[in-house]
């Protein structure tokens, strides 16, 4: 690319990048003031639609209390629920008789308030206390647990009925490796529990983690075999190559419980190795950190299954005990610095105590919006010396633009041919009445094939072939020649009238049809060209519609054809479009009724069914016309569906009406098959009309039974399965080949009129018996159509021909004459 043509994106971009510094300085500004003066409007309050009991193990006090509290709130208050908190204190009233005095309290409570609507149990002590009186105090109200240490426990309760909940791991595993990763020279592993569920768990999980280190000493501290004292004591002495793990260590050995504060106190007032603790609390302190549970994101959780529950309906128990809970790593800045550890070794995830901040966390507010300012400036700058410069250039190339735009808007830029427009404009300015000349029309034949066959790349590469060899001729020739669409040419022969044998057309065909060669592969083509030659009636622009009008009519006589003009032309579109405007019509304004030719038992000479016939109201225009044109036109799927509800909806009239019904077969064309979902509309149609399909019979032609492919076998599948029966219609108009027969499961065989003509006669007769031999052979039935003659009849009979179909019994008939319709036949 030169440097005038980068020049003005390499501007625009500055301004545009100047720009959008400047709005992101302002609008950073503006919300840094935004926030420090406004204060946020209060939301609207979520109204109360339930309330719950949270049955809480410990008291408020409790290191884990407040952020269970937190999540509550959050899941349970946005949801319209409220919910009260009773505490059971167990850690300081562990004692049985004080268990029982908490049973009577909460018997007395819900005596005088029962209308909670379900149940939340915070930790293990309150779980069990629910599991004991849940047919006594909870009995059918759903009930959520969380912070369970005992997985046991945990899973005998997601047993009972309308309990569910989450299991408290304990990421003391993940603790003790960040440790021993940090102060690898530290073999000492030492941790300080009491004997509560949490605490044996806690030790339990810190042995189970032996044989990981095989060259750390694991020991412990219980605290609930100590007195303040001696605990202190043990502290004070712990080696030096000691790590200590502070677990769940609340209780001393005359039954005191300590806060957390309390004991966190003691802890790091009487320890001088590091100290890590796998539960929130202690940080602020000079606990160097470790995992633990989020125990707001569980009870957040717990308290959105309540919300499920309550607010959606919801089975609590479809949920499944959650053993995979959240969790944090929170590690003290301060005790990291003391260790010299560094933080880079930290997960990413991992958050600080008292970590300073950087040059750009302290001065973070002010330094972009400078710096966003100062590049704007500069870019702004930077932009308007570009537009000098190129300014200059400009100035240069506006002649050589101009020039360039104008071929461009004349000329098809991918052939360098002349385009449409231009094409039009010149013969109008350059032609008159008077003038002789010839419009011819070029569209190759099936170039969308090209194009799938050989890919893109070859089919863009025979057009540019093809119109060089256009454009020589039409160089050598004085045409005038242009790109007309896709695959379509325009060229006018001047002072000729074109015949189909002109030499002038051959020459042209002959460069169409000659092979293109493209590197291995050979593309050969053929053309339909339209002609139209000048007059004194008609003026340059409808010559090219004319030739238009020839080309479609050779299109359509088979292709690969020459047509010249004619007015008879013109008046067969007039009249096909007359014809699709009685069709808009008659689908809009229910247009349409069937009429049923009876189909009579060969032998009983009894009405054995009906073939359904679609015809025009208002209208006498044959279906041999407007059927062909529906199919070109692509309504044959509307049409299809269409005639096939009529045909239903007859047959339920008859039916309600008391009459005898027999099947009525429904025409389905070949063009149809792509109506992937006319089974399904067809079953749905018996469904809603309650007619057995039984009653409906579907006649095929024998183009469709070639075809073979996934979607006719599918189709027939599905109507086999729904057990409709399959009529192959016009039997020897085709291909005539019985084998097709062999493999496709048709029902029966209807054999055309043009057959019995040509073959029910003296001497040729036998053909349709042995047709007739070979149908029943290969167990099927058959019906002959077109029988318009007793002895016709009576020749069929004798040959064992199934059933009659024809004039000589009846002619297609209008609903209410059909169904009523007996033969009578001459003596």
């Amino acid at each position: 690319m030169k440097k005038k043509d980068i020049l003005p994106y390499l501007r625009r971009f500055s301004v545009l990048l100047g720009s959008m510094f400047l709005v992101a300085a302002i609008a950073i500004l503006g919300v840094s003031v935004a926030k420090e003066r406004m204060n946020p409007l209060p939301t609207e309050p979520t109204q109360v639609k339930h309330r719950v009991l949270f049955l809480c193990s410990y008291n408020p006090l409790y290191f884990t209390y407040d952020d269970q509290i937190r999540g509550l709130d959050k899941s349970l208050y946005s949801n319209g629920i409220e919910y009260d908190v009773i505490y059971m204190d167990t850690k300081n009233y562990p004692d049985e008789d004080e268990k029982r005095d908490f049973h009577d309290f909460i018997k007395r409570r819900l005596d005088r308030d029962r209308h909670y609507e379900a149940v939340i149990l915070g930790d293990d002590d309150a779980l069990v206390f629910g599991m004991q009186y849940q047919y006594e105090f909870f009995d059918g109200l759903p009930m959520v647990f969380f912070g369970i240490n005992n997985m046991e426990l945990a899973k005998e309760a997601q047993l009972r009925d309308n309990m569910t909940g989450f299991y408290e791991n304990d990421y003391l595993a993940e603790t003790l490796s960040m440790a021993v990763t940090m102060f690898p020279e530290r073999k000492t592993l030492v941790a300080l529990h009491d004997r509560s569920a949490a605490g044996v768990s806690d030790k339990e999980i810190f042995y189970s983690l032996k044989n990981q280190y095989p060259d750390c000493i694991f020991t412990d501290i219980d605290t609930s075999s100590m007195t303040e004292g001696a605990l202190i004591e043990r502290l004070k002495f712990l080696g030096s190559d000691a790590i200590l793990f502070y677990m769940t260590c609340y209780s001393d050995k005359y039954g005191n419980t300590y806060s957390m504060l309390d004991r966190t106190s003691t802890v790091v007032n009487n320890v001088s190795v590091p100290i890590f603790r796998n539960y929130s609390g202690g940080r602020d302190m000079g606990v160097v950190g470790g995992t633990y549970m989020d125990f707001e994101a569980q009870a957040y959780d717990a308290g959105m299954v309540i919300s499920d529950v309550l607010n959606d309906g919801k089975d609590i128990g479809d949920y499944e005990l959650d053993t995979e809970t959240k969790y944090k790593s929170y590690y003290s800045y301060p005790a990291l610095v003391k260790y010299k550890v560094s933080s880079k070794a930290f997960p990413a995830d991992a958050e600080y105590y008292k970590k300073p901040q950087s040059i750009i966390e302290t001065f973070g507010k002010g330094l972009p919006v400078a710096l966003l300012i100062l590049a704007s400036l500069v870019l702004f700058i930077f932009s308007g010396d570009i537009a000098l410069r190129y300014q200059k250039l400009a100035n240069e190339e506006i002649k050589q633009s101009r020039e360039k735009l104008k071929y461009q808007a004349e000329h098809d830029e991918f052939l360098d041919l002349l385009n449409r427009r231009s094409t039009v404009e010149y013969l109008s300015k350059n032609l008159g009445r008077s003038s002789v000349y010839s419009i011819v029309m070029l569209d190759i034949d099936g170039f969308k094939s090209v194009n799938e066959t050989y890919g893109h790349d070859i089919a863009d590469k025979t057009l540019t072939i093809l119109a060089k060899r256009l454009k020589d001729l039409s160089k050598k020739r004085k045409y005038i020649i242009g790109r007309y669409g896709g695959d379509e040419f325009i060229l006018m022969v001047p002072d000729k009238n074109l015949t189909e044998n002109s030499n002038e057309i051959r020459e042209i065909v002959d460069e169409f049809c000659r092979p293109i060669l493209i590197g291995d592969e050979t593309v050969v083509l053929s053309i339909s060209v339209g002609v139209s030659n000048s007059d004194d009636v008609y003026p340059p622009e409808q010559q090219l519609i004319n030739a238009e009008i020839a080309m479609f009519e050779a299109k359509e006589k088979g292709k690969n054809m020459v047509f010249v003009y004619t007015g008879e032309m013109k008046e067969k579109i007039i009249e096909e479009n007359r014809i699709k405007g009685y069709f808009h019509d008659a689908f809009s304004n229910d247009g349409f009724y069937m009429v049923y030719q009876p189909k009579i038992d060969a032998k009983e000479q009894k009405v054995v069914g009906y073939e359904a016939l679609v015809r025009m109201k208002d209208n006498a225009v044959s279906p041999a016309v407007f059927v062909p044109i529906i199919e070109k036109n692509g309504w044959v799927t509307r049409l299809g569906r269409l005639t096939t509800r009529l045909v239903v909806e007859q047959l339920s009239i008859w039916k309600r009406a008391g009459k005898k019904i027999y099947p009525v077969s429904i025409n389905f064309s070949s063009k149809q098959i792509n109506d992937v979902g006319y089974a399904e509309f067809l079953r749905d149609l018996l469904d809603e009309f309650n007619i057995s399909p039984k009653y409906i019979e579907i006649e095929i032609t024998e183009s469709l039974l070639m075809e073979n492919s996934a979607l006719t076998e599918g189709l027939f599948a599905d109507l086999k399965k729904m057990g409709i029966k399959l009529l192959l219609d016009d039997f020897g108009t085709g291909y005539s080949s019985l084998g097709y027969l062999i493999y496709m499961p048709i029902d029966d065989i209807k054999l055309d009129k043009s057959l019995v003509d040509a073959y029910l006669v003296d001497g040729r007769e036998n053909f349709i018996k042995d047709v007739i031999l070979l149908v029943h052979d290969m167990q099927k039935t058959i019906t002959v159509e077109g029988v318009e003659e007793k002895w016709q009849y009576e020749k069929l009979r004798e040959f064992g021909a199934d059933t009659i179909q024809g004039y000589y019994f009846s002619k297609p008939l209008k609903a209410e004459d059909a169904i009523s319709f007996e033969t009578k036949l001459e003596g």
